[in-house]
């Protein structure tokens, strides 16, 4: 079930420090908010702070204008974030930045409600079970996806505003084996992925099964190798 995004039209003011971009983003990154309510579920606030950060830290890169970027955040059944997919980020560090900090993201309550209620309201098949019981048989999140687009983020940092539209897609069988198959992070593991950086670590973060030592990992991702190597050892022990 894909609930579809609906561009609601952005009303707010003009850039109030476009005259200062003499220098890259003239003034510090601002989240907007919609002259029109959007009643969609929102990006939490610390992920929200995340991605102004981001903007704000690699915008300046970018030529005066208006951007929408796309996101689609996989989630498996337990609410933790197994990938995030990107497009339409013309910068590859705003890109890389934008993802680990989606990542990172607390899945909202209402969004895995929302999938156990779609789950519980589907119709009986001829032999009498539910599709609900079927997918929470053994195979959870198999037969039913949920895809929720959320509120869209709007961030100005003169001269630019970028829209964040990201959509979380819920419970898919093919994310959640695919994180059940991942080889069980170690020591050894984790001490390549700090040396490698880049795509390895979010390998490594991507096979944490625990919410906590994944947010853990992804908030190690864009700091040096060896605050990388310290956090491996606190975490496994040497």
């Amino acid at each position: 079930m894909t609930y579809p995004r609906l561009r609601k039209p952005l009303s707010f003011g003009v850039l109030g420090c476009a005259t200062a971009a003499l220098v890259p983003l003239g003034c510090p990154a601002k989240i907007l908010h919609p002259a029109q309510p959007d009643d969609r579920p929102r990006v939490p606030d610390a992920t929200a702070e995340r991605l102004r950060e981001c903007v704000e830290e690699y915008g300046g890169d970018l030529p005066r204008g208006y951007y929408t970027f796309d996101y689609t955040v996989k989630v498996d059944e337990e609410g933790g974030v197994v990938d995030v997919a990107s497009k339409g980020v013309p910068h590859a560090d705003l890109a890389g930045c934008t993802r680990i900090a989606l990542r990172g993201m607390t899945v909202p309550e209402e969004l895995l409600g929302l999938r156990k209620l779609r789950l519980s309201a589907s119709p009986a098949p001829a032999n009498g079970q539910t599709l609900a019981e079927r997918g929470l048989v053994g195979h959870p999140g198999v037969l039913v996806a949920v895809a929720v687009a959320l509120a869209d983020l709007i961030i100005e940092a003169a001269p630019i505003v970028v829209v964040i539209a990201a959509s979380v897609e819920i419970g898919k069988g093919d994310i959640a084996e695919a994180a059940r198959k991942r080889p069980k992070p170690n020591l050894n593991r984790c001490l390549d992925a700090a040396a490698g950086g880049g795509a390895l670590w979010e390998d490594l973060c991507n096979a944490f099964t625990n919410t906590g030592d994944r947010k853990g990992c992804w908030s190690k991702a864009e700091v040096s190798e060896q605050e990388k190597r310290n956090w491996c050892f606190n975490r496994f022990g040497k």
